[in-house]
């Protein structure tokens, strides 16, 4: 299991990440936009104002990977619900009980299934507060 940090922004994630990946000397590993979110998955609709912001973008450094992504229009950021700890597994099975204990007692914010970027991903916020996003490695994944 890998531990990643990601960070939510009110439509500057791209220019945070850019700034980020210079400073720490990283690169760019992957950029995803809402409106690709939206062709790859036609349950999800986008506003026209969000298309271009970031669905996910991952900044790779020597020593750990930050990622982020911009909200919505209708969503506001503040500090506090703008960060999230991401646990990478290569597991299924250690992947689907981490998701369950977090949840138990805890909020689910989307529910632990298999998407279009990896065999299983989830969000949740444990009974501590903390936000996770519980998901299996998205390399060399093509679902």
């Amino acid at each position: 299991m890998n531990l990643k940090v990601h960070l939510v922004f009110a439509g500057n994630c791209e220019e945070a990440l850019s700034f980020y990946k210079d400073v720490l000397d990283g690169e760019v590993g992957f950029l995803f936009r809402k409106q690709d979110e939206a062709a790859k998955n036609p349950n999800i609709s986008v506003a026209e104002a969000d298309k271009t912001k970031i669905s996910h973008m991952v900044v790779k450094t020597k020593y750990f990977d930050l990622a982020g992504n911009d909200t919505d229009s209708n969503q506001q950021v503040v500090i506090g619900n703008n960060n999230k700890l991401i646990l990478v597994f290569h597991d299924l099975n250690k992947c689907r009980y981490t998701f369950n204990a977090f949840a138990k007692e805890g909020t689910v914010t989307e529910p632990f299934a298999k998407n279009f970027f990896c065999e299983g991903f989830g969000e949740v916020t444990d009974k501590f507060g903390i936000p996770w996003i519980v998901m299996m490695s998205d390399e060399g994944y093509e679902g």
